[in-house]
């Protein structure tokens, strides 16, 4: 680089850094690339003008999806909604697009920033940290010349419940998050139990949201049909529970062996399976799975991951899914679980109600004694044949959930 230019670029620092402190480090970190300041002051100082174009477009966000190298969680629902999009509907191109810090969204793998017109949509399901805190003036402007933004919100579970963030910078960019949200068109949630949570969130929090901000949801879809193997099981037998997610603090693993560990001790036979990977902040639950001394026994933990084969095969021999987590966005085991015809024994919280209604056995409580003495409870429903039964459980397919979501944008 130039001395003179890097004088200036020092200059710059000294004169804006106080007042551009998060744009000045962003320009750092990418080595003060010419085409980002021409970009950064390309987005801030663009008058966008109102045309309005004979080719309608959704631009469709995949930030964090163009790098996900599985797609789970979030990233397999913004997947499945770019596979589906494009053939529920025929009215609009369907391009995706990459976010940039502080310098709006480009075409993927392009090098422009995209102009959407007045005709067009932005739609994203993604959540990704350092793209929508960091690019609400280019959302004012896109907005103020007509084009339609769209948001998929998963859940608010980083500003509900705190103490299960990996950090408070997490939390602070949700916060950000739900503003830029708030500043929609449209927000379509998982669940009307998030949808609840929203409304809430913004009557509380005392948040503006854009004039005629539209709130809708749609639960999210289905696309598996397992081949499940009709078994009758003797109810004198051992009775297998199973537990599918990654273990960590707010899934409540640590409760479920602790009832377990109870369990034994008064001479039940039972087993449990858990099937998921390690997450974070779930080291007490670690602790007490690898430390059991019916670890490897009757308490067997999948950390590494099974293939689809193996899961379906917990699920054909298991005689009950639990799903203790304090709180959800939705809660997809609940619907494998109905597929596959287990019963459920899970936390009363609003999301499974909404999910499970009367079709599951629900529990309350945070210690090991109370889950303890549910599945006792459950058990002896089990063996007179009354407990919940989990077929009733209504889903539905990922096209029904793109078509809802696409019908939700054809209202606006």
């Amino acid at each position: 680089m130039p001395k003179a230019l890097k004088f200036a670029y020092s200059v710059f620092e000294k004169l804006f850094g106080f007042l551009y402190h998060p744009v000045v480090r962003f320009f750092r970190f990418n080595g003060y690339r010419f085409s980002d300041f021409i970009a950064y002051f390309f987005t801030y100082s663009f008058v966008y003008r109102n045309k309005k174009s004979s080719k309608k477009t959704i631009w469709m966000d995949v930030t964090y999806l163009s790098k996900c190298e599985r797609f789970a969680g979030i990233c397999r629902v913004v997947s499945k909604i770019q596979e589906i999009l494009p053939f529920v509907q025929n009215e609009y191109e369907v391009i995706p697009v990459v976010g940039k810090q502080y310098l709006g969204f480009y075409a993927l793998n392009g090098k422009k920033i995209i102009k959407p017109s007045s005709a067009d949509i932005f739609f994203s399901a993604e959540v990704t940290q350092g793209i929508f805190d960091t690019n609400s003036v280019f959302f004012n402007k896109i907005q103020k010349n007509g084009t339609k933004l769209v948001f998929f919100l998963h859940d608010l579970i980083p500003v509900l419940f705190p103490e299960y963030n990996g950090s408070m910078k997490f939390f602070r960019f949700y916060q950000k998050y739900l503003k830029v949200l708030c500043r929609a068109n449209l927000v379509v949630c998982n669940s009307k139990s998030v949808l609840d949570d929203f409304e809430r969130y913004i009557s509380e929090n005392k948040l503006k949201t854009y004039p005629g901000l539209k709130k809708n949801f749609t639960h999210l879809g289905v696309d598996f049909s397992p081949a499940v193997k009709e078994e009758k099981s003797d109810k004198n037998d051992t009775i297998k529970f199973l537990m599918v997610s990654t273990v960590e603090v707010r899934k409540k693993y640590d409760q479920a062996v602790e009832a377990f560990e109870l369990l034994w001790q008064k001479n039940y036979d039972v087993s449990l399976s858990i099937v998921g990977k390690y997450g974070w902040r779930a080291e007490q639950a670690k602790v007490l799975i690898e430390s059991s001394a019916e670890f490897g026994k009757r308490l067997k933990w999948y950390n590494t991951g099974i293939s689809d084969e193996e899961l379906a095969n917990q699920y054909n021999s298991c005689d009950a899914v639990i799903f203790a987590s304090k709180t959800e966005g939705f809660g997809l085991a609940l619907i494998e679980a109905a597929i596959y015809k287990k019963p459920l024994i899970i936390r009363d919280i609003p999301i499974f109600r909404e999910v499970s209604g009367d079709n599951a056995f629900y529990f309350t409580g945070d210690t090991g004694e109370s889950l303890c003495s549910a599945i006792e409870n459950w058990i002896d429903l089990y063996r007179e044949n009354k407990h919940p039964r989990s077929e009733k459980i209504k889903y539905i397919s990922w096209e029904e959930c793109v078509r809802n979501i696409y019908g939700y944008i054809k209202q606006l």
